[in-house]
């Protein structure tokens, strides 16, 4: 065999080489999962729009009820299959009453886990724990309380487009605000109807 023989026997063994190197890496990117939402990693980003319906609480006695809407922003991250940890990073409530503005800032923790299906409905089921700060105008006076937050969510979560998510769920949250020496609760209990929509990263 001649040098030149030679050396195009060995281009076309080590063309043949690379070729059977190369073709299982390709193979095993296109088979890779595509990522879909709950899975470890996924982000979550949106908010609620909610209806409340609140009823106060003074001297451990129940009062009337109020009606009312607030916004709240979302973010959460999946740790592991369905488990999400979540924030309710700065929910604003506000309510009028004649001369009175009661305004309320909540962060709350919020974490969730997300029941995967085979359809586009994804129920779920919240647990809500943090902080509210209360504040009280009236005309020429203004006074604040502030307290722990309990409650929780559940709902469904519906993906009408390939990275949004319609949410729909109710909630119920036991705010406590009590004043300096109080010896029995004070504050709210909130029953919430929310809607709102999440993208997922």
């Amino acid at each position: 065999m001649t040098r030149s023989a030679l050396l195009v026997h060995l281009l076309l063994a080590a063309l043949m080489l690379g070729a059977g190197i190369g073709a299982p890496g390709a193979s095993a990117q296109q088979q890779q999962p595509r990522k879909r939402f709950g899975s470890p990693g996924t982000v979550e980003l949106g908010g609620n729009t909610t209806f409340t319906a609140s009823q106060s609480v003074a001297g451990g006695k129940n009062g009337t009820w109020d009606y009312d809407f607030s916004l709240l922003p979302y973010a959460g991250y999946f740790v592991i299959e369905g488990l999400e940890l979540g924030v309710n990073p700065a929910g604003v409530t506000v309510h009028r009453s004649g001369d009175t503005t009661d305004v309320q800032l909540r962060l709350l923790f919020a974490p969730s886990y997300n029941f995967r299906t085979t359809t586009i409905v994804t129920p779920f089921v919240e647990g809500l724990a943090g902080f509210t700060s209360a504040s009280v105008i009236q005309t020429g006076s203004t006074h604040s309380n502030s307290g722990f937050t309990f409650g929780g969510r559940v709902g469904i979560k519906l993906a009408l487009v390939e990275r949004g998510m319609l949410n729909i769920g109710v909630q119920y949250l036991m705010i406590t605000l009590n004043p300096p020496g109080a010896t029995t609760r004070n504050g709210s209990n909130e029953f919430s109807v929310s809607a709102g929509w999440t993208v997922w990263l």
